[in-house]
């Protein structure tokens, strides 16, 4: 589960919040083919849906990870990592624009 923010929000529309998504999406990915190598991968999935609701933004974030070979690296730790590192990623955007 992932920690909730109070940081308050900026003004923020649907086609935002989509490409923050997208962006989550992408450094996630990014930072699981930095920790292990992407010819271990058989199947990567990462999902990161952001929803507006009451001036709530909910971050949902789903990783799914089958190696092909083992790289001695524990998955359950590096999912959770790399949901850390969504989750800090979509904070510090929002509050960059939040200061604009």
């Amino acid at each position: 589960m992932s920690p909730i923010l109070s940081i308050g929000l900026p003004d923020i529309s649907e086609e935002v919040i989509e490409r923050l998504a997208e962006e989550c999406e992408a450094q996630i990915s990014k930072f699981i083919l930095k920790k292990i190598p992407d010819k271990s991968i058989d199947t990567l999935f990462v999902s990161c849906t952001l929803e507006l609701v009451d001036n709530q933004l909910d971050l949902e974030v789903e990783l799914e990870i089958d190696q092909l070979f083992d790289t001695g690296h524990s998955l359950d730790d590096l999912l959770q990592e790399a949901t850390g590192i969504g989750v800090d990623w979509v904070e510090k955007q929002l509050a960059e624009m939040k200061k604009k």
